[in-house]
């Protein structure tokens, strides 16, 4: 599998002639790589718009309740956000799951209705500030009730005294059990507002509602949500599959015909191509993938008695994937550094630059035969004039002649 993989990858994209691209050609191609890719995740985007989003089926303000421990609390927000109408609006609440349309339009519309719920909530708020203030004097007479003990054992005037509020040892109880009988009042008119809230007709009726349907919508919601994905990564795949099969084709064609140049472009568009085809080809097998077998594995690591193993067995994993990338990544550099050694272009380079195009230590053409660094052969002997000339270059330097002759 692996030698018919690069034997793949050898013949189609590896060319092997001794063109170069000039920097104007490469950053074109940089630019058509990069629109490429913009208009495939455009056009992508415009394929999927066709299918029915879960999120429009079951939308958030009908998750939100369904998926709240306490339904009768009129602090919560969806008692408060407003359902829009309008023409938009409209056509997803026509794609909208029966349940939600009635939970959303009819049964929360009724609490609505029935309860000022701005109203309930400024008394609530009102009853808070009034508690914090009870409970504050509360907290302020035990933590001084043993100044004004010692106060009263010094017999310190009480004009005198640094407790406020004229308290003294003879009305300190009273004032307490005062603000205790306060701090109960507040708390049941606070019980009082909540009980006549939730003890409501129309708020029974949603929580009853709510009670009815919420396993059966989540497990909907979880089906549609899977069904979608699925449906996604197939359109995807459609659209991007020809596209990939098509440039594919026209870059082996080049290939063929050693036309480099746009053997290259056609070669950076099928992997502009490839790139998101894949994604959405792994994205696919993972939402088919059964997800018993990774739950029981995560299972496992979680109830160890020594957690640390995981993030050794991760680092483990990371070292072994990126040492066997930066072998292989290491190993091609070397291979194409030894092909580019008898390239022509690449040792009329060295020449022009005065560098030994196997090293690329710095040298004399003029007076070295040799690199004194590699050792790499630097002059050869032409065959016509039987004068040292420069080696890899195709014509003798004194007569000429071609060298290669």
């Amino acid at each position: 599998m692996k030698n018919l993989i690069k034997n793949f990858y050898s013949n189609n994209f590896i060319y092997k002639g001794k063109e170069k691209l000039s920097k104007l050609t490469i950053l074109f191609i940089f630019f058509l790589n990069v629109f490429i890719f913009i208009t495939l995740g455009l056009g992508i985007d415009f394929q999927i718009k066709v299918l029915n989003n879960p999120k429009v089926t079951f939308p958030s303000s009908c998750r939100t309740i369904i998926n709240t421990n306490k339904v009768d609390d009129f602090n919560n927000y969806f008692y408060s956000s407003k359902n829009y109408s309008n023409k938009y609006q409209n056509i997803k609440n026509e794609e909208m799951d029966k349940r939600c349309n009635t939970l959303l339009y009819t049964k929360l519309k009724n609490v609505k209705t029935e309860h000022k719920i701005k109203d309930l909530r400024e008394k609530q708020k009102k009853i808070n500030s009034e508690l914090n203030k009870v409970s504050n004097e509360l907290t302020y007479l035990r933590e001084n009730y043993n100044t004004v003990l010692f106060e009263k054992m010094s017999f310190q005037e009480s004009s005198k005294s640094i407790i406020k509020d004229d308290i003294s040892s003879n009305n300190i109880k009273a004032k307490y059990n005062l603000y205790l009988k306060q701090k109960e009042k507040l708390k049941k008119q606070k019980e009082d507002i909540s009980k006549q809230f939730k003890n409501s007709k129309s708020v029974k009726e949603l929580v009853l509602f709510v009670k009815d349907n919420k396993n059966q919508i989540k497990e909907d919601y979880k089906n549609l949500n899977k069904s979608y994905d699925i449906k996604r990564e197939l359109i995807t795949l459609l659209f991007l599959l020809p596209l990939l099969l098509i440039s594919f084709y026209l870059m082996k064609k080049y290939l063929k015909n050693e036309k480099y140049t746009l053997y290259i472009m056609f070669k950076n568009i099928t992997v502009v191509i490839f790139i998101p085809t894949l994604i959405s080809f792994l994205a696919l097998i993972y939402i088919l993938m059964p997800k018993i077998f990774i739950e029981k594995v995560l299972k496992f690591f979680y109830e160890l008695e020594v957690p640390f193993v995981v993030y050794y067995l991760v680092i483990a994993i990371l070292v072994l994937i990126f040492g066997y990338l930066i072998v292989k990544i290491q190993k091609r550099y070397r291979e194409n550094n030894k092909k580019l050694e008898n390239n022509s272009i690449s040792k009329i380079e060295s020449f022009n630059k005065n560098i030994c195009n196997k090293c690329f230590n710095k040298v004399d053409y003029n007076v070295m035969n040799f690199c004194p660094n590699c050792q790499n052969e630097l002059k050869t002997k032409c065959s016509k004039c039987q004068k040292e000339t420069i080696k890899g270059l195709s014509f003798c330097m004194y007569c000429s002649e071609s060298i290669k002759s």
